[in-house]
């Protein structure tokens, strides 16, 4: 007889072939699991940044005394003062300041023929004396330039012993110009000017500073 607890070898085999699903899942959760292998951190490129580096320390302190430098400048340089009574060109004068007066002017009087004499007597003394000096001429009208440049102013059409001797006057202004022309040869004539230049042969000449 064989042993009841001895089961034969077939049903062994499947017993082992037919056990439960729950026992070969439980069987691999069992077994250990590998462990992952820890990430390795990217390398860098290995260039440092910017801000590290020498030149960018060099440019920043060299703007930074630059705008030192400007500041500074502006600060030392004295600003100009306003001159709110600064007069220009065309203003009337300050309060202040004293106005100057014209230069007044005298004026010798003489007649021509005391003029022409001289001359006659010596022109170079003639010339010492009248030549530069303010003269206020009196005699008669002799000859009126037909363009209005000039007059001549004489001892009269009647006194010979002065024939062709006068003083060569020089309009300056529109003003003595219409006087000259409501005027005629031989009129009486007053004439304030100056003697700018005396020779023997051309006599005096005067620039007229008004007429009378």
């Amino acid at each position: 007889m064989s042993d009841p607890n001895t089961m034969p070898s077939s049903q062994g085999n499947a017993a082992q072939q037919f056990q439960p699903a729950g026992a070969q899942v439980q069987q691999q959760v069992q077994t250990p699991m590998p462990q992952p292998t820890p990430a390795t951190p990217p390398k860098g490129d290995g260039k440092k940044p910017f801000w590290k580096k020498w030149w960018f320390w060099v440019l920043v302190v060299i703007i930074i005394g630059g705008i030192i430098g400007g500041s500074s400048g502006s600060k030392d340089k004295p600003s100009d003062p306003v001159n709110n009574n600064e007069t220009t060109q065309g203003e009337t004068a300050r309060p202040d300041e004293p106005v100057k007066e014209e230069e007044s002017i005298t004026y010798t009087h003489y007649n021509v023929t005391d003029l022409l004499d001289a001359l006659e007597d010596n022109a170079l003394k003639a010339s010492d004396t009248f030549k530069g000096q303010y003269v206020e001429i009196e005699g008669y009208l002799d000859t009126i330039d037909s363009s209005g440049s000039y007059i001549c102013v004489g001892a009269g059409s009647d006194n010979y012993d002065y024939f062709l001797q006068d003083v060569q006057c020089y309009v300056k202004s529109d003003e003595q110009l219409a006087q000259i022309m409501e005027m005629s040869t031989d009129d009486p004539i007053v004439v304030r000017g100056k003697i700018t230049d005396v020779g023997e042969v051309l006599g005096y000449s005067l620039n007229i500073d008004s007429i009378n």
